[in-house]
């Protein structure tokens, strides 16, 4: 019987501009503020931010005294944010953040992202919606079989401006299980002053990047642009082939020859039935008992398929087979021809671009004050725990191993094995590949053993009509001495090449 450890408070090293184990219940409504806002771009009726959030234990007790931010209810909005101890300015240091994912009811459709609020976003925060300005998104998503580990930064041009959101590429191998497997997964994002990123599941490395290179669409605006003001000539002919004017339609050619004509040497069958139809009504149907013919019309038995014209060539009135018509020849169109005018396909010409500048997206990402969860979720119970944001690695990681590690070590100990089989299944979730390693090594000795079987049977078929001694003698040699020592035909050369044999059609 699995009995839970109690809950140990963790040690937080340095000064995190955030830090949450969820150890205090009543922490919703002082440190998180849900939301009272609404949607702009949705029915009344589901703009409300009115999804519950608790902090408690989860379902299934892992660590006693071990409590989480947990999404309550399905099927609607949820937004939820706090303040920052300090604001981050993208000075100096890297930004870590890392949490905690559980989806103990699994995930059909919805999030579990976290996102770090623009600065001012932290003074109105009971309003905090879809629309509140962001810096950083990061964390889960699902929704159908698309399953995604968001990084996505809102990046300010500095010439003109504008906000524009550049993600990052999701990787190649699957991710599904992070969303289905009812386990808690750790989350972790780094970004660094020298632009590069990387995103972790579990400790493990799942993308890494650089934010000038590896978003898309690039930070980087393009150097030179279509002059908008540029035109097209009015004498630009872009038509690189042309109808030949000169070409006439031969005298000859008939347009009006249909495609198909009748088959003028098509005889008709001699055991063809035109007193008969091919199809007739069914004897044996009767018209039901609630028919009425005054409001269903009069009644008519189905028609089923004359059982008189299966064995003939058919029935009805016989008509001529359709063949092509050897004089058809369509609509005549003039040959093309190179346009003598052609002069390419025009483009504008190219200017600076005005709103060009060369980023450097690290330091002039807009500072962040607040982070907040801004969710809409078909599934209830999803428990949100051990929130890290700060600027050391070695802390962030030593946070997560006096938390995250220690829970999964425990969740290992409750959960019964998955058998070699289930294991091996759920190795390729990640790894495709994998089947194909699966198929070598299983399908192939099985081939090759049913192969070596099938030439010892039929070795010993023949050893039966020529009375020569084969592969069977080896085995049997040693509980049948005397007879087989006698034979000569049997050299022990001989037998471990039948063995070898036998080997190779097993490795091949």
């Amino acid at each position: 019987l699995y009995v839970a450890p109690k809950f140990v408070t963790p040690s937080v090293r340095g000064s995190p501009l955030l830090v949450d184990w969820f150890g205090d219940k009543g922490a919703i409504g002082k440190k998180w503020i849900k939301s009272s806002g609404k949607k702009n771009d949705v029915e009344d009726s589901i703009a409300k931010y009115n999804g519950e959030w608790e902090i408690e234990e989860p379902t299934q007790k892992i660590i006693e005294g071990d409590m989480g931010l947990i999404v309550k209810t399905k099927a609607r909005h949820h937004a939820i944010a706090a303040k920052l101890s300090r604001p981050f300015q993208f000075d100096g240091p890297p930004l870590i953040v890392q949490y905690e994912v559980k989806y103990e009811d699994g995930q059909e459709c919805g999030g579990g992202y976290l996102k770090l609020l623009t600065v001012g976003a932290e003074n109105n925060i009971k309003e905090f919606t879809d629309k509140t300005p962001y810096t950083i998104m990061f964390g889960p998503d699902k929704c159908g079989q698309t399953a995604k580990v968001h990084f996505i930064i809102r990046f300010k041009n500095p010439k003109n401006g504008v906000i524009t959101e550049h993600h990052a590429s999701q990787p190649s191998s699957s991710i599904s299980s992070y969303f289905d497997d009812h386990r808690t997964h750790l989350y972790t994002l780094i970004v660094r002053p020298d632009e590069t990123f990387t995103v972790l599941v579990d400790h493990s490395k799942i993308m890494s990047g650089s934010l000038l290179t590896d978003l898309e669409p690039s930070i980087i605006p393009p150097p030179k642009v279509d002059d908008p003001t540029d035109k097209k000539p009015k004498d630009w002919d872009e038509r690189e082939m042309i109808d030949d004017v000169n070409a006439k339609k031969p005298d000859d050619w008939d347009e009006d020859a249909p495609k198909e004509i009748e088959d003028a040497d098509a005889v008709k069958p001699d055991d063809w039935l035109e007193g008969e139809e091919s199809l007739i009504p069914d004897p044996k149907a009767t018209k039901p008992n609630d028919w009425d013919d005054e409001m269903d019309g009069e009644w008519e038995a189905p028609k089923i398929d004359n059982p008189k014209c299966k064995k003939v060539s058919g029935c009805g009135k016989w008509k001529r087979p359709m063949i092509p018509n050897p004089a058809y020849k369509g609509k005549w169109k003039a040959p093309k021809i190179k346009n003598p005018a052609y002069k390419g396909k025009w483009t504008p010409r190219q200017i600076d671009n005005p709103i060009y500048f060369e980023p450097h997206p690290y330091m002039e990402m807009q500072h962040t004050a607040a982070v907040g969860f801004e969710l809409w979720t078909m599934s209830a119970n999803i428990v949100i725990d051990n929130i890290y944001v700060g600027t050391d690695e070695a802390a962030a990681k030593d946070f997560a191993e006096q938390t995250f590690d220690l829970k999964k070590t425990q969740a290992n100990a409750t959960t019964p094995s998955q058998g070699i089989v289930n294991k091996l299944v759920s190795a390729t979730e990640e790894r495709p590949w994998l089947w194909a390693i699966y198929v070598l090594v299983v399908l192939v000795p099985v081939v090759g053993i049913t192969l070596a079987i099938k030439r010892r049977r039929t070795r010993d078929i023949d050893h039966k009509k020529t009375d020569e001694v084969h592969l069977q003698d080896f085995f049997n040699q040693s509980s049948d001495t005397g007879s087989r020592s006698a034979s000569p035909a049997r050299s022990q050369q001989s037998r471990k090449a039948d063995l070898e044999e036998v080997f190779l059609l097993f490795l091949t």
